[in-house]
């Protein structure tokens, strides 16, 4: 992977990684001299906010995490409340990296306080792989010169306003890529090929 990235101007890991160390995870992430995107089976293995704090302290480049409410739970070693603001925003500050949780809104915070919320998607993301392409979106963000906080807040509406041109019904995360296209595709006033 290390050797790869100097090809790319971003790095997501995490989704479809499944079972692997945090050493491993963490020796990639403090090592990459890109913007990474950590989620899922990245968070998993990294394990704690303080962990990642030691890991992202090492790199130069910013650090974006993508945690739902159970995954949180297990970084912070205790459920984020009520009040997801603050929750998110104490993530961003204990660990040292961009926090996003998802949810109903989501809050986007970074460790120096700032924070944006999105309530742009509906239910119909709440099922398996949307976030894996939510992560996704954020690392094209950045590699396009988003910076990663604004790619983070970014990526977390048209996510949710691609989504919701979608099937009110059955959508799954293989139906979104094209979504998020044509729903970009939209907004620029470009067509397919334009």
């Amino acid at each position: 992977v290390l050797e790869g990235l100097s090809r790319v101007k971003a790095l997501v890991i995490g989704p479809g990684l499944g079972q692997v160390s945090g050493g491993e995870v963490g020796l990639v992430v403090a090592s990459a001299p890109v913007p990474v995107v950590v989620d899922a089976d990245g968070l998993n293995a990294i394990g704690t906010l303080e962990g990642l704090h030691a890991i992202v302290e090492r790199r130069s480049e910013p650090t974006v995490i993508t945690p739902h409410v159970g995954e949180l739970t297990r970084l912070a070693g205790h459920p984020p409340g009520p009040d997801h603001l603050a929750a998110t925003r104490d993530a961003a500050a204990r660990s040292g990296a961009i926090v996003l949780l998802k949810g109903s809104t989501t809050v986007v915070a970074a460790p120096d306080g700032r924070a944006l919320m999105c309530s742009s998607g509906d239910p119909r993301l709440a099922t398996a792989g949307t976030g894996d392409v939510l992560s996704g979106m954020i690392g094209a963000f950045i590699a396009r010169g988003v910076p990663a906080f604004e790619a983070a807040a970014l990526a977390a509406h048209v996510h949710g306003r691609a989504a919701c041109t979608g099937y009110s019904q059955g959508l799954v995360a293989s139906d979104l890529p094209d979504l998020v296209a044509g729903w970009l595709s939209a907004l620029l006033g470009q067509g397919r090929g334009g």
